[in-house]
């Protein structure tokens, strides 16, 4: 098996993984979210997160080069308009 680096100049074999990232948290006082942070908010998927931005169903627009951020007071006013208590 042959060695490929690694981003910390460390050899690893071809068939090892990277070490697994920590889950991304929601930060408190962020008003744009990234769709990792979303998907922490809203539980579920980033893939997801990226299908409703695509649908127009988010809040969300696309910075080039840095992808897409989600207005976190539209988001929570959203959710609580369309979220009725049984």
């Amino acid at each position: 098996m042959t060695k490929l680096p690694s981003h910390d100049g460390t050899k690893r074999r071809s068939g090892q993984s990277r070490k697994p990232q920590p889950a991304p948290s929601v930060p408190d006082g962020a008003r744009w979210l990234k769709p990792a942070e979303v998907a922490v908010f809203l539980g579920m998927s980033r893939i997801s997160v990226y299908r409703l931005h695509h649908r127009g169903q988010l809040p969300s627009f696309k910075l080039p080069g840095l992808g897409i951020r989600v207005d976190r007071e539209k988001l929570t006013a959203l959710l609580e308009n369309t979220c009725q208590p049984r």
